[in-house]
């Protein structure tokens, strides 16, 4: 089968698309994480500091839209992970609650931040509060829930950090390119905003 422009923009459209709320959440905290030079700092990626590495470099690397690391690490790394998920508010299927987890685990090795003498994942975890509690980045004003430290095996600390907001239930369709609000019906945001 061959693959075409067409097929890769259609799956590249996905990172707009009003009604892949984690595809489209994950874009914009990316955005964020990656303009935040205090984060891209106390990452502390030697490597790409080195190589004066763009802040783009640093995701697939260090900051990760998903958990999971590689168990063997044969270099300092410190990673900042991050999540979405939804449920429903119970009796209410016009909102959902969105939470945003993030995951940081930074090796014990070079745990103190040479800048501060913070430990390394509290700071990264400070920076994180600072810059996503109580903000609309993602539409609705989230706030923190839960921030509790651990241990990931012998090599790692860690801390997760959980947001909390509340927003829309999928009430969107997208048909043909063109957003639509679905209910009963399915209608074009344009028929909605004239009624």
């Amino acid at each position: 089968m061959a693959w075409s422009n067409e097929d890769k923009k259609f799956l590249l459209s996905f990172k707009t698309f009003p009604d892949c709320d984690d595809v489209v959440l994950k874009e914009r905290i990316k955005k964020v994480l990656l303009n935040n030079k205090y984060i891209i700092h106390v990452l502390d990626n030697k490597e790409l500091e080195e190589a004066e590495a763009e802040p783009d470099d640093y995701f697939g690397v260090n900051i990760l839209p998903y958990y999971m690391v590689e168990p063997t690490q044969h270099k300092v790394n410190n990673y900042l992970c991050y999540e979405v998920s939804y449920d429903r508010v119970y009796g209410d299927k016009y909102y959902k609650r969105l939470q945003i987890i993030f995951y940081i685990l930074c090796e014990q090795k070079e745990i103190i931040e040479r800048d501060t003498g913070i430990a390394r994942h509290d700071l990264l975890s400070a920076i994180i509060q600072d810059t996503f509690n109580f903000t609309d980045y993602l539409g609705y004003r989230m706030k923190l829930v839960s921030d509790v430290p651990s241990t990931v095996d012998s090599h790692f600390a860690c801390r997760v950090l959980t947001f909390e907001q509340y927003t829309d239930n999928n009430l969107v369709k997208t048909i043909d390119g063109v957003p639509r609000l679905a209910n009963k019906d399915i209608h074009t945001l344009g028929e909605i905003e004239e009624n």
